[in-house]
């Protein structure tokens, strides 16, 4: 079902290692309302690239965040944070592309942080943009 103009509902709990462990990775009613946020944000930024975006991960349960090592203040742990990439536009260029359209204004999240081991990017949002760091960085 879809959630937002280029997103569907099934996008958001996909973790293949969720699949591997069979762990249960269903959101809660205010984590849906923040995945409908976050999908309303990101089809701004799907807008912006011009590209299709295929998603790593979105939300992720408690357990499911704990199996992968995720911090126990992840934004994915509350449907607020996505990692992507694309098969029409390499990630760095994905990463370029939005650290410009932030500082021209067009867009804004969080945190935007790229994985050029791993070829992807992980794109942060809060509910209250005032509160959001423009922070972006490339990981190691």
């Amino acid at each position: 079902m879809k959630i937002s103009r280029y997103f569907d509902e099934k996008e958001t709990t996909v973790s293949a290692t969720g699949e591997k462990l069979k762990i249960k990775n269903t959101p809660n009613r205010d984590e849906k309302d923040n995945i409908l946020y976050t999908a309303s944000r990101m089809d701004v930024i799907r807008e912006y690239l011009g590209v299709p975006l295929i998603v790593l991960s979105w939300f992720r349960s408690e357990e499911l965040n704990t199996a992968v090592k995720g911090s126990k203040t992840s934004a994915h742990r509350f449907g607020m944070a996505v990692d992507v990439y694309s098969t029409k536009m390499n990630s760095k260029d994905i990463y370029n592309k939005l650290i410009e359209a932030q500082t021209k204004g067009r867009i804004q999240f969080d945190q935007l942080i790229y994985y050029p081991k791993q070829n992807f990017v992980h794109i942060g949002f809060k509910l209250n943009k005032d509160h959001e760091r423009k922070m972006y960085f490339i990981s190691k």
